[in-house]
């Protein structure tokens, strides 16, 4: 189970995620919307105040965006999550679209050990050994955020009293929320989209939904797809046991060489995050964001496995969709890596040692195999893969959650989750009553995808969506109201 499970965990998530995987992001904001990189000087550990430690330090990209920015405004800050900047950047237009309405500067962070912000100098070399990648937490992470508003408000902007807003997707999500969490004096509010901040080990959340959620969503666009989806397991499985059967599902699904029986398992795995990915980016117009996909795309895949009454036979004519929509790939390459510029090294260490997310799907309530995660079995296997311990209910602690361990203390956070996003099964959704000591909107978005709300404003666009960002807007002008300043849009 866990050689199956713990690559479809990392590959899954993404938000970027999340992821969360995919080819690069890129056409969600105006082109015009540009940048200036530059590297700071960062800490490689925030917790040590030994004059060694203090001078350990290596390079942190960020980038600015000043063309709003006036004294007085804002700062706009996007907790970077799994991979490089520039994605996340490419792929947040709302930050820039109210930036003008705030007078505010446009900041986005790399998170430490992704793109080019290493540690130890190159990947490898940053997860060479426990001594180097040990620094890469979730609680290194924030500090580095956190130095980073500081010096921007202290020196760069030169303003201290600018008030600051984090913003995040999926991951970013949840470090936007625990940034105005744990540093409220550096931080005035946040925005935390798709953030499944109750998902992690001991918090009371039922570990089948998000497959449940998916498996609703392939429903809705067509009520015999995810029975479909669900009877082409067993015979993918036993298509497998055969050299002529794996011949079949070779030319089926074009892959790239010759199925054998791991490459069976690897086809197996990657249907399964196809499903997952085309449920987190099932928005209503076409993007590129894990692939090049039409509008609404499980509505597209259910429509082209209508074609056939062979189940594989179908089920290969809906992945064509997914993996080759524009018809330039020359075939499915199974071993590639499906993250693109996003960090596979880096998610798949904190998914294993802090950031664990168990995920489990039940045949008798959605459409996928009897998958249930095992935490024991699934730390053994980190542990040894990684020569460290893993700590499944630090998150728990730390920053608290359901199941008693409450939100009691926060305030001025924005959660948001889409109705269609499989994530929003670990995200505040799941709860109607208050859960903070004030203003933390929870807003369940009705025809939302993965943090389509912070993508850029389309014609496309659903009623849902838009008032979703208009509460946003409203929340935003509440934590950085000031005597005498208007706020028009």
């Amino acid at each position: 189970m866990i050689t199956l499970l713990l690559p479809l965990l990392a590959s899954l998530q993404i938000t970027a995620t999340q992821n969360l995987m995919g080819s690069l992001l890129r056409n969600s904001v105006p082109q015009d919307n540009t940048w200036k990189t530059i590297y700071v000087q960062q800490r490689v550990d925030h917790f040590a105040f030994d004059q060694a430690s203090n001078e350990r330090r290596f390079s942190q990209k960020i980038l600015v965006n000043l063309d709003h920015w006036k004294p007085g405004g804002s700062l706009f800050f996007y907790t970077g999550n799994e991979g490089a900047i520039e994605l996340f950047a490419q792929n947040t237009g709302f930050v820039f679209d109210i930036a003008p309405a705030f007078d505010a500067a446009v900041v986005f962070a790399e998170h430490r050990y992704y793109g080019v912000s290493m540690p130890f100098g190159s990947l490898n070399e940053s997860f060479s050994d426990w001594t180097k990648s040990r620094y890469c937490t979730v609680e290194q992470a924030l500090a580095d955020f956190a130095d980073n508003i500081v010096w921007l408000k202290e020196s760069y902007l030169n303003k201290s009293d600018t008030p600051a807003i984090t913003f995040g997707g999926s991951y970013g999500g949840m470090l936007a929320a625990w940034m105005r969490a744990k540093y409220p004096s550096l931080v005035q509010g946040a925005i935390a989209a798709s953030a499944p901040v109750w998902m992690f080990p001991g918090m009371a959340q039922d570990s089948t939904l998000p497959y449940e959620i998916i498996t609703g969503v392939f429903r809705d666009a067509l009520p015999e797809c995810p029975v479909k989806i669900a009877q082409s397991w067993d015979q993918i499985t036993e298509l497998g046991k055969t050299k002529t059967g794996r011949t079949q599902l070779s030319n089926l699904f074009h892959t790239c060489k010759p199925l054998d029986r791991d490459g069976v398992a690897a086809l197996a795995t990657w249907l399964n995050g196809m499903y997952f990915d085309m449920a987190m980016v099932n928005y209503p117009y076409p993007t590129s964001f894990l692939a090049e996909l039409p509008a609404w795309p499980v509505k597209e895949f259910c429509r082209r496995t209508n074609g056939s009454e062979d189940v594989v036979t179908a089920i290969a004519a809906g992945a064509q969709m997914y993996s080759n929509y524009t018809g330039k790939v020359k075939c499915l390459d199974l071993d590639s890596d499906p993250a693109g510029d996003l960090g596979m090294t880096g998610w798949e260490f904190q998914a294993c040692l802090e950031m664990i997310l168990p995920i489990s799907s039940d045949k008798s309530v959605d459409m996928f195999p009897d998958e249930q995660f095992d935490l024991k079995a699934y730390v053994s296997y980190c542990e040894q893969r990684w020569n460290s311990t893993a700590r499944p209910f630090w998150l728990k602690y730390f920053f608290g959650g359901m199941d008693g361990y409450d939100y009691s203390g926060y305030s001025n956070i924005f959660f948001s989750n889409g109705k269609l996003d499989p994530w929003a099964a670990g995200g505040t959704a799941v709860l109607d009553e208050k859960f903070c000591l004030s203003d933390c909107p929870n807003v369940l978005i009705e025809e939302g995808a993965h943090h389509l709300d912070l993508r850029s404003s389309n014609p496309a666009d659903p009623e849902s969506v838009l008032d979703a960002r208009k509460q946003e807007i409203e929340a935003i002008k509440r934590w950085t109201d000031r005597s005498g300043r208007k706020v028009e849009l």
